[in-house]
């Protein structure tokens, strides 16, 4: 199960990059919300230039496809997902969970119950009606990450003891676990104000708070915490656990190419002058 979970991470990352680096994929499919008018355009064609139409063309069915589409209000369902598979594992491992030796597996837990129970609470009280949609393949890609997560929390470490060292690493990684949590809070709040007061055609672009300096800061709230919690839930005589690591992977893929669709977005509507000197996702870095 472990190497199930892992290679399911990694390929789904590589799945999304390859898709960002063909054109006529990207546009189709990664974009959504907001950003889905923006479609990246393929290489310009010299006015000049004949070339001769194919005889069959991937096009069509590529438009099929792409046209398989949800409301993008179903996001809720993910964290729907993950709050019903807390539960459920909970209640399953609800003896190592309540045991002297369960603090690891018990941390862990509680730290994906609370990302899942809060972003679900956010998805409700910060919703607008809207007609924005997303790509069928991404809705089921999102509801297959949360069952999977929810078994990566403790797939490795069900029976460990916690050692010596543990209680300082709970206080190390939970301190910017729940930072995080309160940043990515702020950031989702910022942005329904921003959202309801600005009601029409007009995007205002977000500025206030951490924005100023990062187009995303919300998304890198969201590494931050499957990272603390990849670091908190290492199994014994290792410093990280691979597994909860490979999804924390496939959160900074996923989200790093949404961000990059995003800032394009950005120079498209508001100009590259106002959103210079922001980076897309790491402070100072990128």
């Amino acid at each position: 199960p472990v190497v199930v979970l892992r290679s399911l991470y990694v390929a789904a990352s590589a799945l999304i990059l390859f898709i960002q680096q063909v054109s006529p994929l990207r546009s189709r499919f990664l974009a959504y919300g907001s950003r889905a008018t923006h479609q990246a355009p393929d290489e310009p064609r010299q006015p000049s230039e004949k070339r001769p139409a194919p005889s069959w063309s991937l096009a069509p069915l590529l438009d099929y496809l792409a046209g398989l589409r949800v409301p993008h209000s179903y996001f809720a369902h993910f964290y729907l997902t993950s709050v019903a598979c807390s539960i459920f594992w909970g209640y399953w491992l609800w003896p190592t969970l309540t045991s002297e030796s369960g603090e690891k597996v018990r941390a862990v837990w509680l730290l994906m119950l609370l990302q899942g129970s809060r972003r679900l609470w956010e998805s409700y009280r910060y919703s607008t009606k809207s007609k924005s949609q997303m790509w069928i393949g991404h809705y089921f890609l999102g509801l297959l990450f949360y069952l999977a997560v929810n078994v990566a929390i403790w797939i490795e470490i069900a029976d460990e003891q916690p050692d010596a060292w543990y209680t300082y690493k709970l206080v190390a990684f939970i301190i910017p676990c729940y930072y995080a949590h309160g940043i990515q809070h702020v950031c989702h709040s910022y942005l329904f104000r921003l959202r309801t007061e600005n009601e029409g055609p007009t995007y205002k672009l977000p500025s206030d708070h951490i924005f100023s300096s990062l187009i995303c800061p919300h998304y890198t709230m969201e590494v931050l915490i499957y990272v603390c919690m990849s670091l908190l839930g290492a199994p014994t005589g290792r410093y990280i656990n691979w597994t909860l690591a490979a999804a924390a992977l496939f959160v900074a893929v996923n989200l790093g190419v949404t961000a990059s669709g995003t800032k394009a977005w950005y120079v498209e509507q508001f100009g590259e002058e106002k959103i210079r000197g922001r980076r897309v996702m790491i402070p100072g870095i990128w």
